[in-house]
């Protein structure tokens, strides 16, 4: 008789990479297919300011969503931190590492979202937003890195720790340039304060 499987027999799809090396290389596709679609959505690796730093602080200067890090950065602890509560509370048995590759994911299809020319008119068309022109590759690498720092300190954290640490960067980022979920959101929705 031959080994092939009958039309009627359920086909096994392979299992989901359970070794670290598998799940390492996982995590790396996700990271090259968002470097990939950046590149083809004409995004620049680095600020075309000409300088690469670590940190921009001003909201309205050419490094602006172009360095590494910025005031946005936190906006993505607290992107982390949802998504953290948010896969633990749907998917409550998968593994850690599994959870982990979810968040990574849904962070890399938030950047690809974010760099598309309609996002970008949205965020920068806002009344009384700061300019935005999308992000640099390299920003796009720091904001996930942000939300795995952001992932990883929900996990460790009590709920109420999670909870301050949130309204604390979201009250940070208010009080420095102006900005963040809550005012950021009230300006999509046509609300200037």
């Amino acid at each position: 008789m031959s080994h092939l499987t009958h039309p009627h027999e359920a086909r096994t799809l392979p299992a989901f990479p359970t070794g670290w090396a598998g799940q390492i290389a996982v995590g790396l596709a996700i990271l090259a297919a968002m470097a990939v679609w950046l590149r083809w959505m004409d995004r620049p690796l680095t600020c075309a300011c000409g300088t690469v730093a670590l940190w921009d602080g001003d909201p309205h200067s050419p490094g602006a969503s172009q360095q590494f890090a910025d005031w946005y950065s936190a906006l993505h602890i607290i992107y982390g931190v949802g998504l953290y509560a948010f896969i633990r509370r749907m998917a409550p048995r998968w593994p850690l590492s599994w959870m982990f590759l979810t968040a990574l994911a849904s962070s890399a299809i938030w950047e690809a979202m974010e760099n598309t020319p309609a996002i970008i008119a949205m965020f920068g068309d806002a009344p009384g937003s700061p300019s935005y022109e999308g992000d640099s590759i390299l920003n796009a690498f720091g904001d996930t890195l942000f939300v795995a720092a952001g992932f990883f300190l929900a996990r460790g954290l009590p709920v109420p720790a999670s909870v301050a640490l949130v309204l604390a960067l979201e009250g940070a980022i208010a009080y420095a340039i102006g900005d963040g979920f809550v005012l950021g959101s009230l300006r999509l929705l046509g609300v200037s304060l």
